[in-house]
């Protein structure tokens, strides 16, 4: 399965949107930093990985899901 970059896209620019009403500056820059690690961290879980190879006992395959 493919990356969701589009939800990426829709993450970052709701961040955006939280920071532009933000009054304490020095939070804001933990809630942003947060908040965009998350963003990304969803973003690379929501793939999969195809794998395949082969081996002593012959070809294979798989799809592999990251676990976070």
């Amino acid at each position: 399965m493919p990356l969701n970059q589009e939800q990426l896209k829709q993450n970052i620019i709701s961040i955006q949107d939280e920071m532009i009403n933000a009054e304490d500056y020095e939070a804001s820059k933990e809630i942003y930093a947060s908040r965009l690690m998350l963003a990304f961290y969803e973003f690379l879980m929501s793939g999969s990985l195809n794998i395949v190879g082969t081996s002593a006992q012959g070809a294979f395959t798989g799809t592999a899901k990251f676990d976070g």
